[in-house]
Formats: structure tokens, C-alpha cells, sequence
């Protein structure tokens, strides 16, 4: 067991802050928050990975300009930093000349800084920065296209990781300390040959010091208090995790980063805790003396609504400043465009929101039309009817597109489109696609209609989630009935032929605020938990699908009372699936709020579906073949 920092009191400030793209913004802001640190008595002060400019940029890593600019910032502060205070920051850093990466460009480093009295502090191999170990490849994460790791570096070598993870000696108050600093990943190493942590304990290091840039995801918090429990636990050292605030985007998703930093004692429970979403300055001790803190809990629905609004948030700012102040929405009297309508009114006011309402011929019932007017008096949004009859019906009448048709049906989708578009470039805003993730994983849409816009609020929420949003935009957010009961239980429908003529019902069974619906847990098997065909045929085999997709007891029975229309619908749904990736690898941007999402989260290339060996099997052993 690790003796305790030599009983002495050490004063961490973490830094957590939001990060813009520019590195000399993210230089001014670090400095100023530093120096309040200082004299506010910190002797440490830790700040988060990659602060210098987004550790999400894609291949900005590769423009050489932008690169060197992120290196001179990191180069300028320790040069500046002429304090006791002992300051570590997440920077971009640069091999030497000569050197190259795996990718034959100038080699770079995911690294963390410690400077002190004007100077990089070396750590105890000699190496002026921390380098990230272990170099997430998965997911949004895209480390080893753009870094060289300390394992790399160890290999190239020829030594061992051991002899190259060391600690950073620093002197406070006359006392020397071995900072064990690491970064994000470098503490995930549950899947990993090598245990970072682990090392830098077993090589001397006093405290533990993660500086991370780790996004937002459900219960991410939870399952990383037990992560950091078991290596203090391990090693019997503190630790200290600082993470960023703010939206990072890869160009599709937009990527929530919550903070969360946190203090750990040498037995891992938590001392100290920043707030969450919010750029803050805290001040902690490390002491053997502390007690424990427990993390607040907030409901499923209230984290999503948090993490949408604060996606939405930045990707409002990526837009000119006269476009991001009023958004275009197309308002149809369903769940998804009510909840819009609701969320923005809250998120930009209701003098900056334009409902429109696209109605054609008497495909489009009374009730409807009267709720969604309904919803926007309530709100106080403006409310526009703008009838497309002529525009559908003479674009049919110069294609011969015959009327009831599903080419028919398009036509309306992608004339709406075209209002939409034509409002918000007229009013100078930006206009939404309402599409939900059950729709978009089915391709339940045109993609030159209603699978436009300029983002996409609900791309990662099930249809389901729409339920709960709308409930909870009632309950919590407005705490009155803004969204009319009706259009939260009404079920959903597509209005695009007459109430005589064809099915207008959607062919998928959603949940509701408070039941799992079969086709919503299915897309969230098949996308967040990459749940194969074979493994659903496996689970109703064993009686246990319902069980896994968390449905109440009887709903598949209920939906398919044979194994037959159970084998026929899953088919069906698998086809649909994959015959939607084109549509989707051309998706609106949108919020990464579920543990996958479609864009650069989900990497798609447009393929059939193989029906495998495997499944073949399993599908005769269901049919009792």
C-alpha cells in the first residue's frame, strides 16, 4: 500500500473549461484561469486533454499549419509560466525533425504537459511530456490515424513500456512529489496488455492525474467511478480525473462532453466534485483527512434532454450569427415535430421559432392540422399553413406520376423540403429535420424530403424517447400542457394518402413514455449494442428476447402470435436496415447522446445483408425445420 502524499495537504485546482478550435483562444483562456488558481492557493493545477485546440477535428491533424500553431501555444505558456504553481495541460506535441508517424507526416503526440518556473518538467525517463499509452481506435475515436504512442515509442526503442511511463518529479512547498500524470484512455485499460496506471504507481508516483476529453454517454459517470475505485483500490494512491465542458463535432455527430472532474481518495471515493456541463474552477485537497461525496443521479429523460440542448447548443454556434437565432420547423400535429417546436421555443424563444404547417388536399386530417395550431398558440410560436396541392399535383402532372403511388407519396415529402428550405433561406435561419433514430435505422423516410435539414435533433433518440421528451418538456421544462395530450397519444401516422385509401399507419411498434416498444429495442440492439441477426434468433430461442430488450411480458407473443411472423417481421426490419445505409451515410447532422450513434459513431458501408451460415441454422431450428 502507497503511504499518503507524506501527510501533506496538497491544493489541486481543477480546470475545467469548454475548448474552442482556435489555440491562441485556448491559451488566453487557460492562462486567466490559471493565474485565479494560483491565488486562490492551488499548487497543482490540472486541466484536460487536447485544451488547446478540439481533440475532435478530423484531419486538421494533418494541415501543418495548424499543427505547429497548437504546439507554439503549449511552447508560449510554459515559457510564460514563470510560478511555483505546478501546471499541467493537454496539448498537441511534435516529434523531433526527422521524425515521422506511422503515417510518414510529421510524427505527433496525444501528450500532457507539466510545466513549472518557466520550463517543461521532465519526467523520470527524461521525456518533457506525458504521452498517451493506449490509443482508443474505436468509435468516434481516431488516436492511431493521427499519434504515435509511449508504446510505440517503447518498441521503436526497444525497451520496455516500464522504463518510459514514469512520473514527473516536481518540488511544492519545499517537498517533492512524483506526478503520475496520464491521459483519458491511458485509465481504460481494462482491454489493454498494459495498466498505465499501474505502472506509474509501481515507478513512484504519489497521486494519480488523468486528464481526459471524454464525451457524455449514459451511466458513463457510474461505470467510471468504479474504474478509478479499483485502481486506487490497486495501487492505494489518489487520483485526480479533469475533464472538458462543451460539443466537439466530427462533421456528423455533434459530441456532448459533460466534465464530471473528480477527486478520488487513495481508496477511491470521491472528495470532490466539479459541476456538470458547466466551465468551473474547483479548488480540492488532497488529504488523507477528507470525507466521501456521493454523485447525484438524475433521471434517464433529463440527461438526454440535458445532452441534446447543450449538442444543440454548439452546434449553434458553428452557424453565422443571424442563421442560429431562428430556426424553420415543419409542424405536422406528430410527436416528433411537436417536440421540436417545443424544445427550440425553450432553447431560442418563441418569437425566434416558425412553425409551418404543409397540409395536402385531405390527406391531412382536421384533428391534426387544429393540434398542431393548438401547440403553437400554447407556445406562443408562429404558426403558418402553407398548402403544397399544387405543388405536388403539377410536378406528378409533368412526370405522370400516378396518384396514391409511393412516388406519389415522395412528391409530397420532397415539396414540403422545398418550402422549408425556401422559409429559412428567406428569414435568414436554419430549419430541422424531425426524423427519429427508429425511422432513420428503417429508412422510414425520403431523403430528399423529410430526412433533410440542416440538423437533426432526435437522430440518436428512439421513438420512444420522443414519448418521454414530450412528457417531460410538459412536466418538467414547462410544467404545463404545451404539447397537447392528443398528439402524445395518438398513434403514429403518415398522412401521405387519403384516410380511404392505403395504410397510413406506421408498420413499427414504438414504445411509449413509459413502455419499450419491440421495433424501438431492436434498432437500439442492432446500433448500440451491434447485436448480430444470429443473436436475436439465439434469445427467442432461449425465451429470453424479451427479457434482453427489456419489453413487458407478452408483447412478443402479442406481436407475433407464430415463429413464423416473428422470423418474417425480424427479415423484414434486417432488409430495411441495411437497405437504408444509403440514405444514411447522407444524414443531417445531429446530437451523439445513446452509446452509438449513426455517422462517424457507426461506420456503414453500403452493403447487403449476409444472411450467414449461422443464421440459416438458427432460423430452422425457430421454423422447427
Amino acid at each position: 500500500m502507497k503511504p499518503q502524499l507524506n501527510n501533506t495537504d496538497l491544493q489541486v485546482a481543477m480546470l475545467q473549461t469548454d475548448i474552442a478550435h482556435n489555440p491562441a483562444c485556448n491559451a488566453d483562456r487557460i492562462w486567466r484561469w490559471a493565474k485565479r488558481a494560483r491565488r486562490q492557493g492551488a499548487d497543482i493545477i490540472v486541466g484536460s486533454e487536447m485544451m488547446l485546440g478540439h481533440y475532435l477535428c478530423g484531419d486538421c491533424y494533418e494541415d501543418d499549419g495548424y499543427i505547429a500553431e497548437l504546439y507554439e501555444a503549449v511552447l508560449q505558456l510554459a515559457r510564460e509560466w514563470r510560478y511555483d504553481t505546478v501546471l499541467i495541460i493537454g496539448g498537441l506535441a511534435l516529434g523531433a525533425p526527422g521524425e515521422v508517424g506511422e503515417d510518414g507526416r510529421q510524427r505527433k503526440y496525444n501528450a500532457a504537459f507539466v510545466i513549472q518556473n518557466g520550463r517543461l518538467v521532465k519526467n523520470v525517463a527524461g521525456l518533457p511530456f506525458a504521452i498517451k499509452s493506449l490509443l482508443p481506435n474505436y468509435r468516434i475515436f481516431d488516436d492511431s490515424r493521427h499519434f504515435f504512442s509511449l508504446r510505440q515509442v517503447a518498441d521503436e526503442q526497444g525497451v520496455p513500456l516500464q522504463s518510459l511511463q514514469q512520473p514527473f518529479p516536481v518540488t511544492i512547498r519545499g517537498q517533492q512529489f512524483k506526478l503520475g500524470v496520464m491521459l483519458c484512455e491511458d485509465m481504460w485499460d481494462i482491454d489493454y496488455a498494459q495498466q498505465p496506471a499501474k505502472i506509474l504507481v509501481e515507478n513512484g508516483a504519489d497521486v494519480l492525474i488523468n486528464i481526459s476529453a471524454s464525451p457524455w454517454s449514459w451511466q458513463k459517470n457510474r461505470k467510471r467511478d468504479q474504474i478509478v475505485q479499483d485502481i486506487c483500490q490497486a495501487t492505494g494512491v489518489p487520483f485526480v480525473y479533469v475533464n472538458n465542458v462543451g460539443v466537439q463535432n466530427n462533421g456528423k455527430n455533434f459530441v456532448v462532453f459533460d466534465g464530471a472532474s473528480t477527486v478520488y481518495d487513495a481508496a477511491g471515493t470521491i472528495t470532490t466534485m466539479a459541476p456538470r456541463y458547466e466551465a468551473k474552477l474547483v479548488l480540492a485537497t488532497l488529504s488523507p483527512a477528507t470525507s466521501g461525496q456521493t454523485r447525484p443521479d438524475q433521471p434517464d429523460v433529463a440527461e438526454l434532454y440535458q445532452a441534446i440542448k447543450v449538442a444543440t447548443r454548439g452546434y449553434l454556434q458553428t452557424l453565422p450569427e443571424q442563421v442560429g437565432r431562428k430556426v424553420v420547423i415543419g409542424v405536422s400535429g406528430g410527436i416528433d415535430s411537436a417536440v421540436s417546436v417545443a424544445f427550440f421555443a425553450k432553447l431560442l424563444s418563441p418569437a425566434n421559432v416558425i412553425a409551418v404547417n404543409l397540409p395536402y388536399g385531405s390527406f391531412n386530417s382536421s384533428e391534426t392540422r387544429d393540434d398542431a395550431a393548438q401547440l403553437c398558440r400554447r407556445l406562443g410560436v408562429e404558426y403558418r399553413v402553407v398548402p403544397i396541392d399544387q405543388m405536388v399535383d403539377g410536378r406528378c402532372a409533368a412526370l405522370g406520376i400516378e396518384w396514391g403511388s409511393d412516388t406519389h407519396k415522395s412528391t409530397q415529402a420532397i415539396e414540403r423540403l422545398s418550402v422549408l428550405a425556401a422559409v429559412a433561406s428567406h428569414e435568414q435561419a436554419f430549419f430541422t429535420c424531425n426524423a427519429n433514430m427508429t425511422e432513420i435505422a428503417f429508412g422510414y423516410g425520403t431523403l430528399n424530403g423529410d430526412l433533410r435539414g440542416t440538423w437533426a435533433p432526435w437522430q440518436n433518440c428512439l421513438k420512444q424517447d420522443m414519448y418521454r421528451l414530450a412528457v417531460y418538456l410538459n412536466e418538467v421544462v414547462y410544467k404545463r400542457e404545451v404539447i397537447p395530450q392528443r398528439i402524445i397519444d395518438r398513434p403514429p401516422m403518415d398522412e401521405l394518402t387519403s384516410p380511404d385509401a392505403g395504410e397510413r399507419s406506421d408498420p413499427f411498434h414504438y414504445g411509449s413514455a413509459t413502455e419499450n416498444g419491440y421495433h424501438d429495442q431492436l434498432v437500439r440492439a442492432l446500433v448500440s449494442f451491434r447485436r448480430s441477426p444470429e443473436w436475436f434468433l439465439e434469445e427467442y430461442l432461449s425465451h429470453t428476447l424479451e427479457e434482453e430488450l427489456r419489453l413487458p411480458a407478452g408483447t412478443l407473443f402479442t406481436l407475433f402470435p407464430t415463429s413464423e411472423s416473428f422470423v418474417a417481421d425480424l427479415e423484414r426490419c434486417l432488409r430495411l436496415f441495411q437497405a437504408a445505409i444509403f440514405k444514411r451515410v447522407q444524414s443531417v447532422p445531429g446530437p451523439l447522446v445513446d452509446k452509438r450513434s449513426f455517422g462517424f459513431d457507426l461506420r456503414e458501408s453500403v452493403v447487403p445483408w449476409v444472411e450467414t451460415a449461422r443464421y440459416r441454422e438458427l432460423r430452422d431450428a425457430v421454423l422447427g425445420g
